[in-house]
């Protein structure tokens, strides 16, 4: 059996240069030169890019098996400790089905009236903007309101003014440098983030406040100061079926610390594209408009009538295949697996890209057109393979927070769209920018106007 083909790169480097340039440009290009299973080099670490949906299936499928979150994954400990995000095997799918209860539609469903309280906090600040003529920029707008969404979902309703600003503080200074600590975990071991540099420092600081601040609300559930729909409150509850353990309280702060920096994160991305693609479709944001009066008359919506929103969310879908906030999906192969008739060793890195599959024109007519009729009925009789797209990733490992983000995104841009027009600002073009998540660079500046 054959090794995938690929790249030559620079010695020592590999293709590092070209990933540091245009990540997710150089998966694209790599897969169509190379085809559906491409070999590269990210310095002295051999990569395969899938870009086949049968064998992203197979991939998915295999997950937890015959691959691992690995070493660069375990980078993030030091922020996302022994949550389910870094955990592996047998600990893992312990883990998963003592979370996912909390994350099915019915449980989600009870928070939808924290993400339209949040939204209305918003409205006056977007209010007076648009009075103004003011641009506002929708990645630090949406991020916002993400957090005092994700806040309330974790910690309840009534968590006090000074908590959530402690909690929202620290965790903004961790996304500001996480991308940066990372990347200092992969060179010299690490050794950057033990130096006591200003922004290490601030890093660590951080940390600790949000440590210790997640950890007094955990000792106040064992006082009996319960919101019984707070994630926080399932986590304190919640049993293991067979042994009936329960998690300690440094397992239950680093859930919720994942929960959060998951949460917050890729839906506000998630809304910026939304809202960026919609600057030049104003057609689209009318009809998302017309749908949200007809379906809501005015108000905030009912949890039964998101479904009805279905023009929304055939702009959302279109959003996330475009331009999809997670868009790479990494394992480590824990044994020698064979893909598409390639050997891929063990403790090789393989990527499913949901940006490279989204855009993909076997699978999609003019890939990089925003059109959101490709989600409609009468585009559905005629089905793509299973993994040509795969917004919040596939298999058991699949995204437990897909259904409150949608909750989010649907209710969100159903209501923003009926109160405003979006007007784009002149300057430079919106590109993807990689990192964490696939941000909109530099930025979306946004003119609103009242309906």
């Amino acid at each position: 059996m054959n090794t995938a083909p690929g790249p030559r790169g620079w010695p020592l480097l590999g293709s590092l240069p070209d990933l540091a340039r245009d990540l997710p440009g150089f998966w694209i290009d790599l897969a169509s030169r190379h085809g559906t299973v491409a070999a590269f080099r990210s310095g002295v670490e051999t990569c395969h890019l899938v870009s086949d949906p049968a064998l992203v299936g197979d991939f998915f499928q295999h997950d937890t098996q015959s691959y691992y979150k690995g070493k660069h994954t375990q980078r993030l400990a030091s922020v996302l400790g022994e949550g389910l995000a870094l955990l592996n095997g047998p600990p893992w799918k312990q883990r998963r089905q003592l979370l996912q209860p909390a994350f099915d539609r019915r449980p989600v469903s009870h928070w939808l009236d924290i993400v339209t309280a949040a939204f209305e906090s918003q409205v006056p600040v977007w209010d007076e903007a648009a009075a103004r003529g003011r641009p506002v920029e929708m990645v630090n707008d949406m991020l916002r309101l993400t957090q005092a969404i994700i806040v309330r979902i974790l910690f309840g309703r009534s968590v006090q003014h000074q908590v959530t600003t402690s909690i929202l503080g620290a965790v903004d200074t961790l996304n500001r440098n996480m991308l940066r600590h990372l990347l200092r975990e992969m060179v010299l071991g690490g050794w950057l983030n033990r130096w006591p540099l200003p922004s290490t420092r601030r890093f660590h600081a951080a940390l600790a406040t949000l440590h210790a601040t997640i950890d007094g609300l955990i000792a106040r559930q064992g006082e009996g100061n319960q919101d019984e729909d707070a994630l926080i409150t399932f986590l304190s509850n919640a049993r293991d079926e067979q042994t009936g353990a329960r998690l300690a309280s440094a397992q239950i702060r680093d859930e919720l610390i994942n929960f959060f920096l998951a949460g917050q994160e890729t839906t506000a991305v998630a809304l910026a594209w939304i809202i960026h693609h919609l600057t030049t479709q104003p057609d689209w944001v009318d009809r998302i408009a017309a749908e949200a009066d007809l379906v809501l008359s005015g108000r905030a919506p009912l949890i039964g009538e998101l479904s009805r929103l279905t023009i929304t969310h055939r702009v959302i879908n279109e959003s996330l295949r475009l331009t999809p906030p997670i868009y790479g999906i990494g394992r480590r192969t824990s044994i020698d697996v064979e893909l598409g008739g390639w050997r891929i060793p063990a403790e090789s890195v393989v990527i499913a890209s949901p940006y490279v599959l989204h855009r993909h024109p076997a699978y999609w007519e003019a890939p990089t057109r925003f059109d959101p009729n490709r989600f409609s009925p009468s585009h559905r009789m005629s089905p793509r393979p299973r993994y040509t797209y795969f917004p919040f990733g596939g298999g058991p490992r699949r995204c437990p927070g897909r259904h409150l983000a949608m909750m989010e995104l649907l209710t969100i841009i159903a209501q923003l769209a009926r109160r405003y027009r979006f007007h784009g600002v002149p300057g430079p073009r919106v590109v993807p920018q990689s990192g964490i998540t696939l941000r909109p660079h530099p930025g979306v500046l946004v003119r609103l106007s009242p309906r």
